[in-house]
C-alpha cells in the first residue's frame, strides 16, 4: 500500500495552543487538597479528560451541589485567563503556515465550547479551523480516540493522512489509537518521556522548517 499525503494537521488545545497547565494545577492541587485526595499529582493524572469525565470517576459520591459548585470554579477560572498571554510560542505562524498551504486543520479538545470560544475569540482563531471537537462533541473523553476520529470523519479524510500535535498522556493515547501520527509538544511532559510514545517530539512550534519535515 503507497504511503498516504498528509493532508490534516489536529491540534489540542490545551498545553499545545496555550500552556495553561500553571493555572489547573493549581485549580485541581486545590480541589483534591479540599477533597482530602490521596493521590500524588492528581493535575496531572487528570490532563486531557473532560470535566464530565473528571467528576464522575473521582467526585462519585459528591452531592450534586459540591459537583456544581467545581463545574462553576473550573468554569471561573478559564473564562478568567488573558490567553493572549500563554500562547505557545510558533504556532500561530505555524497555523497560518496550514491554511496558506491548503492543509485541513483541525481542534481536538476536552475542553467545553464556552471555554474554546474564549481562547479562539481572543487570539483571532474564531473561523480558522475547519472541524471542532469539544467536549460536547463526544461521549467519551481523551484517551478515547472518539474525538479525533469524529475530527477526521468531519474533515472526509483517513488515519494515514493526520498529524497530530497533543502535550498530555490521555491526548497522545486517543491519537495513537485512532492510528494517527503524533507529535509530542513538551509542555506537560519530558521530551525523553514522549519519544517513547510519538512519532517525534518539539518544545514549541519556533521552527517552522522542523514542523514541515513531519508533514512529509
Amino acid at each position: 500500500m503507497a504511503k498516504a499525503d498528509i493532508t490534516t494537521v489536529l491540534f489540542g488545545l490545551d498545553g499545545v495552543i496555550v500552556d495553561t497547565e500553571k493555572e489547573y494545577d493549581k485549580f485541581w492541587s486545590e480541589i483534591a487538597e479540599e477533597n482530602d485526595f490521596k493521590i500524588d499529582h492528581f493535575a496531572s493524572i487528570i490532563k486531557g479528560m473532560t470535566l464530565n469525565s473528571v467528576i464522575e470517576l473521582y467526585f462519585a459520591i459528591s452531592t450534586p451541589e459540591e459537583k456544581m459548585a467545581i463545574r462553576r470554579a473550573c468554569s471561573q477560572v478559564e473564562q478568567s485567563i488573558d490567553y493572549t498571554k500563554v500562547v505557545i510560542p510558533g504556532v500561530l505562524e505555524f497555523i497560518n503556515y496550514l491554511k496558506d498551504k491548503e492543509y485541513k486543520i483541525g481542534l481536538v479538545t476536552s475542553s467545553p465550547p464556552t471555554k474554546v470560544q474564549v481562547v479562539l475569540d481572543q487570539l483571532g482563531l474564531s473561523d480558522t479551523f475547519d472541524t471542532i471537537i469539544t467536549s460536547d462533541s463526544i461521549k467519551r473523553g481523551k484517551p478515547d480516540p472518539m474525538g479525533y476520529v469524529l475530527a477526521k470523519t468531519n474533515l472526509g479524510v483517513q488515519s494515514n493522512e493526520c498529524v497530530v500535535f497533543e502535550d498530555s498522556f490521555t491526548g497522545i493515547k486517543a491519537a495513537t489509537y485512532a492510528f494517527m501520527r503524533v507529535i509530542g509538544v513538551a509542555t506537560t511532559l519530558s521530551v525523553d518521556f514522549l519519544k517513547d510514545y510519538t512519532y517525534n517530539t518539539v518544545h514549541d512550534f519556533s521552527d517552522l522548517e522542523h514542523l514541515k519535515t513531519f508533514l512529509d
